[in-house]
């Protein structure tokens, strides 16, 4: 076999892997975590890809959910809004840009979201750990000069109130008041651990 058949295969294969291993991030949503316990395998092969390769595919996930939260008109913007917290954050480029197109939309569609997705938000936005470190207010507040619209947003958010007949017998939801509470007890707490007030 001559040396530029040889090369082309070799170029072949590594496009063909390539491509795999992108199917396997978007699969994925680029959450590595997640990667890492389905395959780890094909996740250690993602992690020899350069970061320019990872970032590209980052933005094109990233431009798919801001088309998706435009569009979306069923109770999983939710979950669109926390993956953009995720990808906007651990990404390279555009940051404040797109968190600021993240919180203008977030103002826009939140008089029209459900109480169940403005608390499902609320808590990207508080943060899922005990430092809180995983969350909106502290991504959105140590990467950008977003303060003042990062508050408006969370302020929409929690034009709400509940009552009983919100509750639903669904894990977590049996007592919607206690949990909107806790959403906005986490919420303070942020602001107050991360200096925004």
């Amino acid at each position: 076999m001559s040396l530029l058949k040889l090369f082309s295969n070799t170029k072949t294969q590594q496009s063909e892997n390539e491509n795999t291993i992108k199917e396997f991030f978007f699969y994925h949503h680029g959450d590595g975590m997640s990667m890492d316990r389905d395959d780890p395998q094909k996740y250690k092969q993602y992690r020899t890809l350069s970061e320019a390769t990872i970032e590209l595919w980052r933005q094109d996930l990233i431009t798919q959910d801001f088309e998706l939260l435009a569009k979306d008109a069923t109770d999983s913007k939710w979950i669109t809004i926390g993956n953009l917290i995720r990808l906007i954050s651990s990404s390279k480029n555009n940051i404040e840009e797109n968190f600021k197109k993240l919180l203008t939309q977030i103002i826009e569609f939140s008089p029209s979201l459900d109480k169940r997705q403005k608390i499902l938000i609320l808590e990207h936005f508080a943060g899922r750990t005990l430092s809180q470190k995983d969350g909106g207010i502290y991504l959105i507040q140590s990467k950008t000069n977003l303060k003042e619209l990062l508050k408006t947003s969370i302020d929409e958010l929690s034009k709400f109130t509940c009552n009983e007949f919100d509750n639903i017998s669904e894990i977590g939801w049996g007592n919607i008041q206690q949990r909107y509470n806790c959403a906005k007890k986490s919420v303070q707490s942020a602001f107050q651990k991360f200096n925004i007030d």
